[in-house]
């Protein structure tokens, strides 16, 4: 199959994520190992991560791969040096996978200018996230018995949709699983270029489920990440886009990335109850990374042999 980065879902087919689900399942059962025997994978992470750092690092050591771990404050860039600069680096010390997280968007696609190694956006600024969309289709589908499954579900992605680099690839890609979504954020924390997507936008997480929401999907709100007042208070917000309890009556599956602010996006109670994926999501990941090396790195050829 030959290397290739993950910068994005944009250029994925459908058959294609199933593909990818599929080798996840064979690393979760066990079926498959040793993928990256061999191999050195970079994890480059620029930016705070807990779930996304740990499962690469896992899915790459339980993959065979000897791993290197780089942050801004462990690296040369603490210095000055440029993303650029470090990467060609990286490339010169024979990288196999460049696995990167970074506070700008566009960063990683940049990365892969300057390098032959495949490099795999692990989050990009406001940009893309297209490894939590992976893991999201999988927990998902393995929770409604299957891929095919997912078909015709609605789905309501609830939140800051506006600063969310993982809305910007779980979209995409629940809709090449045939899903049905729709938006519930104030206008204030949409993108200005929403309307292109063509999706309802609906006003509350009540109005998500007369939709007819089989699904809610919660994002975090990123404060960090905002400039002005984009909402009157939090708990205005949480009022109106945040997933409670009475909410999962009608059997609604509740997601979110992570991490949660509990009592914001979700209440605490819901973070772990039965109907919560988030658990979930989080155990999808190592399986799901380690078939994104094992495609990114060209290792399953030898996985199909």
């Amino acid at each position: 199959m030959g290397i290739r980065s993950f910068l994005s879902l944009e250029d994925a087919g459908r058959e294609d994520l199933r593909e990818i689900l599929d080798l996840a399942r064979a690393h979760a059962e066990g079926r498959v190992g040793g993928t990256l025997a061999g191999k050195t994978v970079c994890l480059a992470f620029f930016e705070a991560s807990t779930r996304t750092a740990v499962s690469f690092e896992l899915a790459a050591r339980r993959s065979g791969a000897d791993v290197i771990s780089l942050s801004e404050q462990g690296s040369a860039i603490c210095k000055g040096e440029s993303l650029v600069d470090t990467v060609v680096t990286l490339d010169s010390l024979g990288a196999d996978a460049l696995v990167l997280r970074h506070p700008a968007a566009g960063a990683a696609a940049l990365a892969s200018r300057h390098t032959s190694a495949p490099v795999i956006n692990a989050g990009d600024g406001c940009g893309q996230h297209p490894t939590q969309a992976l893991l999201d289709l999988y927990a998902l589908s393995e929770a409604v018995g299957g891929f095919d499954e997912l078909a015709n579900r609605r789905v309501a992605v609830v939140g800051d949709v506006l600063h969310s680099r993982v809305a910007r690839s779980v979209i995409p890609a629940f809709q090449k699983a045939g899903m049905e979504i729709s938006l519930v954020a104030p206008r204030t924390l949409l993108p200005s270029d929403a309307g292109a997507w063509g999706l309802p936008v609906l006003p509350s997480v009540d109005d998500a489920l007369d939709w007819g929401a089989e699904v809610l999907y919660a994002l975090r709100l990123q404060k960090e990440r905002m400039t002005g007042a984009r909402i009157p208070s939090v708990g205005e917000y949480a009022r109106y886009y945040g997933v409670s309890g009475r909410h999962l009556r009608g059997g609604a599956l509740v997601m979110h990335p992570g991490p949660v602010n509990r009592g914001v996006e979700i209440s605490g109670d819901v973070v772990l109850d039965a109907a919560s994926l988030v658990p979930n999501q989080v155990a999808a990941g190592v399986a799901v990374r380690s078939a994104v090396l094992a495609v990114a790195t060209g290792a399953v050829d030898r996985v199909a042999a």
